[in-house]
């Protein structure tokens, strides 16, 4: 039954492929003839709507996404993050901020913590060969004679409702009930230890914390930490890179070394909304030998906290003559908010769409056509997954903007199905493409629409009745097609899932939108 369930789905998949292949090549031969323009066209100016408290809100200056970058957790060897008792109060007083609708570490439990920071440092993480061991971390100092640890008998879930305890037998229990439920115990050397350490990751194994198939590496990685502990044979991460890496603090994905090569073309932008009340980061890449004089078309990317890491590969493709000059705008939030939080995610893309777009619109690109000379009509913007149900918001409501700053979209990934998508949504309207196509007989604009074409089973579980990502795809095509709008291509990445394919697509859509020069 397997086989013929995966047989069924690598069919439609070919399927979904062929059907948006063929579009694909339709609509290459359409577009492309309309991709050169024999006249110059006169540049396009668009009203600015920035209030005065906006205009007085904005700021440009240097990079300073160095500091919240994402720190990486090297791939080798045994890696402790190791944190002073000062170290561990300044966490958890900037936790106390930052987080205060937590459920299980309240304002209460925190300052218990505080109180029970001794004078000795402690290790809060430790990574083996990039991963994190889940088990009984090895404690600083250890020499592999006897140590006595903690033993709980209990467990934890916890969901939007908060902390939830169970004994060993699934009875849900209070807090303080699980507190008394836990041992201290002691192993007389390393050999008892290691006993311990490999029935505790059976434990992990049987709460479904970890798979039956990790036991026996994750038992190898924590005896090589314990190990590295005893022979004082291991590295230390740099404060706060555990919470960098594991997303509790807000951080930009970036490659350190690429960004810091075109730091010098970059401005960084602070920009103000009113009718959102939110800062937004906007980064803004200039062009190889830019020249104020010249026109460039602005490549406009949603989700700056991942795709502002885009830019040093997309202007490679410039100075390497695979794409023509291009302004590079990635539009992120504010420092102190969490980019990769799909809780803000969804605000923006979906419950205020709408405020979203008037403010990249009618704020965003006018104010950036006053800073550069942008050629509107030939700019692009671009959305994925829950930017992608954005980008189609945006291009099939571009009709009811006096300002036309974008001639180009990508619609990539639309997740039309997510949960965050679905509470603000009307499918019928999303189906209907918004009415454009009943308020208008044509559409001056051009489309990309793409996909990885191996995404649709890791999100399975969550679209019952809806279309899946490559469904939702298709169907677009399908829905674009009886409009009998075709300047539009649509293509899967073969062997991609649902964003591996990006750096990828995003060069060669700005080779195919903004051809290089090649007299």
């Amino acid at each position: 039954m397997k086989k013929l369930t995966a047989l069924c789905m690598s069919l439609m998949l070919l399927l979904s492929a062929a059907a948006c292949e063929s579009k694909n090549q339709e609509s290459t031969r359409e577009s492309s003839s309309e991709s050169v323009s024999t006249e110059k066209d006169p540049v396009v100016k668009l009203t600015n709507h920035m209030t005065e408290k906006e205009l007085q809100n904005v700021s440009i200056g240097e990079l300073t996404v160095f500091d919240h970058e994402q720190k990486k957790i090297p791939e080798e060897g045994v890696w402790l993050e190791i944190w002073t008792p000062e170290q561990q109060k300044e966490y958890w007083s900037h936790y106390i901020e930052n987080h205060p609708n937590d459920t299980y570490f309240t304002e209460e439990v925190i300052q218990e913590l505080l109180n029970s920071i001794g004078e000795h440092d402690t290790v809060y993480s430790v990574f083996v060969d990039g991963q994190n061991i889940y088990s009984i971390q090895p404690f600083l100092n250890y020499d592999g004679g006897a140590v006595y640890y903690s033993e709980d008998e209990y467990t934890t879930i916890t969901d939007d409702n908060g902390t939830h305890f169970f004994d060993k037998n699934n009875n849900e229990i209070t807090e303080e009930e699980a507190a008394k439920l836990i041992y201290e115990r002691k192993a007389d050397n390393f050999d008892e230890l290691k006993i311990k350490i490999h029935k505790d990751i059976e434990k992990l194994a049987e709460l479904g914390k970890i798979g039956q198939s990790e036991i026996e590496p994750e038992y190898q990685r924590t005896i090589r930490a314990w190990e590295a502990v005893i022979d004082k044979n291991y590295n230390e991460l740099e404060f706060g890179t555990t919470e960098s890496q594991w997303g509790t603090e807000p951080v930009w994905e970036i490659d350190h070394d690429a960004t810091e090569e075109i730091a010098d073309f970059v401005k960084e932008i602070s920009i103000y909304d009113e009718e959102l009340d939110t800062n937004f980061i906007v980064h803004v890449t200039l062009p190889p030998d830019f020249d104020p004089e010249k026109t460039y078309p602005a490549y406009v990317l949603t989700d700056g906290v991942w795709r502002f890491g885009n830019h040093p590969a997309l202007r490679k493709e410039m100075e390497n003559g695979n794409a023509g000059d291009a302004i590079l705008v990635s539009i992120g939030y504010d420092y102190s908010m969490d980019g990769m939080d799909d809780t803000n995610r969804k605000k923006y893309f979906c419950e205020k769409d709408k405020e979203f777009l008037d403010f990249i619109t009618d704020n965003l690109m006018p104010y950036l056509g006053e800073q550069y000379n942008v050629d509107f009509g030939n700019s692009t913007l671009y959305g994925h997954s829950l930017g992608g149900t954005f980008a189609h918001y945006a291009v099939f409501n571009s009709d009811k903007y006096e300002n036309q700053p974008f001639g180009n979209y990508i619609i990539g990934s639309p997740a039309f199905w997510s949960p965050g998508f679905l509470p603000y949504a009307d499918l019928s309207e999303v189906k209907s493409e918004y009415g454009y196509f009943d308020r208008n007989d044509t559409l001056e604009k051009r489309i990309f629409i793409c996909a990885g074409a191996d995404e649709d089973p890791v999100y399975e579980e969550y679209y019952g009745d809806n279309d899946s990502t490559l469904e939702g795809v298709e169907n677009l095509t399908k829905r674009l097609e009886s409009y009998g709008f075709t300047n539009f291509e649509c293509k899967l990445y073969p062997g991609s899932g649902h964003y591996e394919f990006i750096p990828e697509m995003l060069n060669e859509v700005l080779a195919k939108f903004y051809p290089a020069d090649k007299n």
